[in-house]
């Protein structure tokens, strides 16, 4: 369960790097590309999983902290959300749109590390 668990976390990681780089790519011509809103739906996918696993009883040592798991899949769905805006406007995404993307990503990050 610890490799399944160190996995997915790899994974959800690579997933927010991806849609962080492609928004820094499209960042001069705000052109969004499709893998920034399909990476941060993955991201946002493989979070609910990694949040399932801990929730499990005895699966893996430790208890989960359910308000910060809570406020990381809400600033992931904004971030989810924005992305796709941002993919289906191209480039006449609203600026609040555009640099809420990254906002989120980074937001979402810091709460892993910090909180």
């Amino acid at each position: 369960m610890s490799f399944l668990f160190s996995l997915l976390v790899v994974l959800h990681l690579i997933c927010w790097a991806v849609a962080l780089g492609t928004w820094v790519a499209a960042a001069r011509t705000r052109q969004p590309n499709k893998g920034m809103a399909h990476a941060t739906a993955g991201a946002v996918v493989i979070g609910v999983l990694l949040a399932a696993l801990v929730s499990i009883p005895g699966a893996l040592p430790g208890d989960p902290n359910h308000m910060k798991l809570g406020i990381k899949l809400l600033i992931g769905v904004v971030a989810v959300v924005l992305a796709y805006i941002a993919n289906k406007k191209g480039p006449e995404t609203s600026s609040a749109v555009w640099f809420g993307i990254p906002t989120a990503i980074v937001a979402n990050v810091i709460i892993a590390v910090f909180v």
